[in-house]
Order: structure tokens, then sequence, then C-alpha cells
């Protein structure tokens, strides 16, 4: 019995989790979009926070950072 897995099934790899926890970020950011649409008090929708960043040079860069950061590990291939 020794070297046998006690459970059946596929082992979870990190590739599962990062695509799980990714999923999971991507659904918490529609979740908190809608309810910033639908008027919900706490909430605002991403054009207005966008706003707000640039509204000052260093938002503007920040935001300028943020977006290349993801262009290249994301979007480049």
């Amino acid at each position: 019995m020794a070297g046998r897995r006690p459970v059946a099934g596929d082992p979870v790899t990190a590739y599962l989790v990062i695509l799980i926890g990714f999923a999971g970020l991507l659904g918490a950011m529609l979740a908190v979009e809608v309810l910033g649409r639908a008027g919900r008090e706490p909430f605002q929708p991403v054009a207005h926070m966008l706003e707000a960043a640039l509204a000052s040079r260093t938002g503007r860069w920040v935001v300028w950072r943020a977006w290349l950061w993801i262009g290249f590990h994301f979007l480049a291939r």
C-alpha cells in the first residue's frame, strides 16, 4: 500500500489553482461593476474610478504603468 494515493482522481495542479484564482477575481470585478451600475451606495463603476484616477498627474502615470504591465504580461505573445 506504500506509494499509493488514498484518494482517487487527478491531483490539483498549480495551473488549475491559478486559473480558478483568476476566474474568481474576474467574477468579483464583474460583481462590483454590476453593483456600481445598479446604484448600490459603496460601489462605483470602473469609469468613475478611472475618471478620479486620471484627474491627477500621478494617477495618469499609475494608470499608464498598470496598462503597460498588463499589456506586456498578458497580451504580448
